[in-house]
């Protein structure tokens, strides 16, 4: 069964555009639990499995929200960057920021109020990649801001490092400004600037996973495909040492970064199943 869903459009606390669409929990039940779901590096809330998910969601009797992050470049699109220049001056910060304003707009803003009037306080937050690195920054945020917030967290494949450049690298960041890339998926040249590492050196104590993961506690569950080239499975493991976490972690095998899938979809991997069954059990446990 598919889901109907909403499109909505939230101001940040900068006045930027997050688009976000809403799934409703299926079922008669009158309060539910709802799910905040982050996109990674390059993504946007329509990216691939991102939407199974939340169609998944509806269907364990969670309502969702997967978010664009201000700055992703997409304007509420698809396929490719729309606006490069709002994608260079992304970091790290401005997408906890977003995540955090998402949550306040769900709770205050009255577009939500078919939300408010369902939601039964019980908060879940899904990242993937880089917005697994986000999600373990903002579950610390909340639970350090209200410590009995009954809230569980998954983080699908993500980073467990900011830091994903040699010296040499950060140094030609420096003297250029920035540094470009091939987007692979869409052939886009890209551009990230100097100001995304100004930022998690400048805001190093507040970004940090190894903080994060440690804080989150029992809150935090690791999902990686034990094959994921883009972020090793030792990524993970090591930020479970290095945190010495309490966080469970689940490795599934014969799958990939995005779990076999691509965008556009082209079929339903078994990768894809594994993932959403492991959600299942933690999110619903």
């Amino acid at each position: 069964m598919i889901i109907a869903e909403s499109t909505h459009t939230v101001a940040n606390r900068h006045n930027d555009a997050m688009y976000c669409t809403v799934t409703p929990a299926h079922g008669d039940a009158p309060r539910v639990p709802l799910l905040l779901i982050l996109h990674g590096f390059k993504g946007f809330r329509n990216y691939s499995f991102l939407p199974w998910i939340a169609q998944s969601a509806s269907q364990m009797g969670i309502m969702s929200v997967r978010m664009d992050f201000s700055l992703n470049g997409m304007k509420g699109t698809s396929w490719m960057v729309q606006d490069t220049d709002a994608f260079a001056r992304n970091t790290i910060s401005r997408e906890v920021d977003d995540a955090h304003d998402m949550l306040t707009a769900l709770t205050t803003d009255i577009a939500f109020a078919h939300v408010q009037d369902r939601w039964d306080g019980r908060l879940f937050v899904i990242g993937h990649s880089r917005g697994g690195g986000i999600a373990q920054i903002l579950t610390r945020e909340l639970i350090e801001a209200e410590p009995s917030k009954p809230i569980r967290t998954v983080v699908l494949n993500s980073v467990g490092t900011w830091m994903r450049w040699t010296p040499r690298q950060r140094d030609l960041w420096s003297r250029e400004g920035g540094m470009t890339f091939t987007n692979e998926r869409t052939g886009q040249q890209l551009r990230m600037n100097m100001s995304y590492i100004d930022d998690l050196e400048q805001h190093a104590e507040r970004l940090s996973l190894i903080d994060a993961a440690r804080n989150c506690g029992e809150n935090l569950h690791f999902v990686h495909a034990e094959a994921d080239l883009t972020v090793p499975l030792s990524e993970i493991v090591a930020l479970r040492e290095a945190s010495q976490c309490a966080a469970q972690l689940s490795v599934l095998t014969n799958t990939t970064h995005t779990f076999g899938m691509t965008h556009p979809i082209d079929r339903i991997t078994p990768g894809l199943v594994d993932m959403i069954s492991t959600l299942r059990s933690w999110l619903l446990r």
